[in-house]
């Protein structure tokens, strides 16, 4: 890779472009000429007698994508991991000076040249390597360091507009010289330090398995835990339900399902290598969440001291949804702070929850009537309780047994409540006549 050198390098390898272009022309044709690189204000006031190109660097720019695309250079405990690299976009501006006609015959070829140049390809860079340098010059093996970058060097003219253009040659205090400007992408280098080295492996702990690649073909509850099972394909459960799993590869060596955030170890006896059967978790928070199996690998065993101990990730299957649905307390609802004002009665319905929810979770009470109204119509009703907004990242949502809804401008009556956490309903009861409950009464 390119080091501290690699700026030189370049400029070396612009201005040996051009001068290999005007060299390809007889002498009478374009006289005798420089290519130089030096900064356009130390040449305005020099007049030079033959013609000088000049190609000069006069900004510099980060490359986001490259600079990105290595590991940080130190690590956490600021050990150095890695040489990181500084990914450059140059701006170079070439321009001529000297007598006419000879400086318009020169700029032209020397803009033809970078013109016939797309990109600064490894056999130009090897012919500028191979040219004649100071004794001891590090140039010669920057520009072999340049090969070897994996960015490639691409020449690019870029158009500036008039104004910019008056800010560059004011900015360089040198007056408007003919000449275009040119973008070189991308430029690496980096800086050669020594990294920290691991210590070596004293013994290499391999294993040996069988992928089994697990899928999930179906997915079915059932209430329970009863003798005899009621499967539904319905990705509606309850905590405490059946779940059963059907599919390929769903056995392996240790074995778990991913419930949300939730892993639920499972004994050997619950998974087959087509089928797993287990109880949800009695305590599963409602909610929408992904059922997933995951496998893992116990740690291979070595002869050296300490012993392998604990597990490591393996396979997953695809993902499923399922909602989880919320299961009401009893009583289930309590009722509070009444008012009446101009004959719309408020009041605050706070609903209890046998399986505690998030605080910050959304949970709306759903309320539909029993009975029609006088137009034949069955009145429906939605609340949201209020939160107090997400908690912040990596800390856990406190968990409650209750939220309170406020209610306002529903008619007296009976109402079938449900209450949605995150799109999962909770379920209503019924008997051969429909549903009966649970029921909030709103009062006069």
């Amino acid at each position: 890779m390119p080091d501290g050198y690699a700026l030189a390098a370049l400029n070396e390898a612009m201005r040996f472009r051009i001068a290999q272009f005007l060299r390809r022309f007889e002498s009478a044709q374009v006289g005798s000429f420089d290519v130089v690189t030096r900064a356009p204000e130390l040449l305005s006031g020099s007049n030079p007698a033959t013609v000088t190109i000049n190609v000069f660097p006069w900004r510099f720019e980060l490359n986001a994508n490259w600079q990105s695309s290595r590991e940080p250079a130190y690590g956490a405990g600021g050990e150095r991991r890695a040489n990181s690299w500084l990914a450059l976009d140059i701006k170079y501006v070439v321009c001529g000076y000297g007598p006419d006609p000879d400086l318009d015959r020169a700029l032209g070829i020397a803009l033809l040249a970078l013109h016939e140049t797309p990109r600064l390809s490894a056999e130009i860079l090897e012919a500028v390597s191979s040219g004649t340098f100071e004794d001891n010059s590090p140039l010669p093996q920057a520009l072999r360091d340049l090969i070897d970058q994996p960015a490639p060097l691409k020449v690019t003219p870029v158009s500036l507009t008039m104004e910019v253009q008056s800010q560059l040659w004011s900015m360089m205090n040198a007056g408007l010289r003919p000449g275009m400007t040119y973008e070189v992408s991308t430029l690496l280098m980096e800086y050669k330090a020594p990294r920290g080295a691991a210590l070596p492996v004293a013994e290499p702990r391999l294993g040996v398995t069988l992928l089994r690649r697990p899928h999930i073909a179906r997915m079915r509850f059932s209430p329970g835990p009863p003798a005899q099972p009621v499967w539904s394909d319905q990705p509606v459960a309850s905590p405490g339900d059946l779940i059963a799993l059907t599919g390929s590869g769903l056995r392996g060596d240790i074995n778990e399902v991913a419930i949300g955030k939730r892993i639920v170890a499972l004994p050997d006896e619950d998974v087959h290598g087509d089928r797993i059967e287990t109880v949800l978790p009695a305590d599963l928070r409602p909610g929408v969440v992904t059922i997933q199996v995951r496998q893992r690998w116990p740690k291979p065993v070595g002869e050296i001291p300490p012993a392998s101990t604990g597990t490591i990730p393996a396979e997953t299957s695809n993902l499923l949804p399922a909602a989880i649905r919320p299961v009401l307390d009893g009583p289930a609802v309590t009722l509070g702070d009444r008012q009446v004002d101009d004959d719309v009665v408020s009041f605050t319905a706070t609903v209890h929850f046998a399986v505690a929810l998030g605080r910050s979770q959304k949970a709306e009470l759903l309320l539909s009537a029993r009975a029609a109204d006088d137009n034949g119509r069955f009145a429906a009703f939605v609340f949201e309780s209020p939160t107090p907004g997400m908690p912040a990242p990596g800390v856990p949502d406190t968990a409650v047994s209750s939220r309170t809804f406020p209610i306002v401008g529903v008619p007296e009556g009976d109402y079938l409540m449900r209450v949605r956490v995150d799109d999962a309903e909770s379920a209503l009861e019924r008997n051969a006549d429909g549903y009966v409950g649970p029921v909030l009464t709103v009062p006069r």
